[in-house]
């Protein structure tokens, strides 16, 4: 099966300084060891900037050979979308949760070098039990093996 392809529109414009510390928390990621396979971004408030940094932090991993995965869990609110311009009818993270889709329906290249994406899907009424769900951590450990 052909890997699907979704096209991330860019939003943001270059910016030397974010540009700068994008390539800092790379860095000091890559400093915590080369056990460190996965990062979560989280945040107590909307509109601090998750999606943005995180979409970044992927496109910088690419950019120096890094197969990486980013991975939507905001079942709820999810802006990606959206925000980036994807159009059609998109398979997601809630619906492979629920059974409804396989790991490779759901996992899309991207035009954005060495990044793959998972998208948060339909909305679910019940995120936090779909991310403690058996299923979310068989998706993370065979993500452990395809990707840096």
């Amino acid at each position: 099966m052909e890997q699907q392809k979704i096209t991330l529109e860019k939003t943001q414009q270059d910016n030397y300084f974010y540009s700068e510390a994008i390539k800092t928390l790379r860095t000091n990621i890559q400093f915590c060891g080369s056990g460190i396979q996965v990062v979560m971004f989280t945040s107590s408030l909307p509109n601090e900037g998750k999606s943005e940094t995180t979409l970044s932090l992927a496109e910088s991993l690419g950019s120096i050979g890094k197969r990486t995965l980013l991975i939507d869990a905001d079942m709820r609110k999810s802006v990606f979308a959206a925000r980036y311009g994807i159009k059609g009818k998109i398979n997601g993270l809630s619906q492979y949760l629920c059974g409804q889709k396989t790991r490779e329906e759901v996992i899309y290249a991207t035009n954005i070098e060495n990044v793959d994406f998972i998208l948060a899907g339909p909305y679910s009424p019940n995120p936090a039990e779909l991310l403690e769900d058996p299923l979310f951590k068989e998706l993370i450990e065979a993500a452990r093996k395809d990707y840096d």
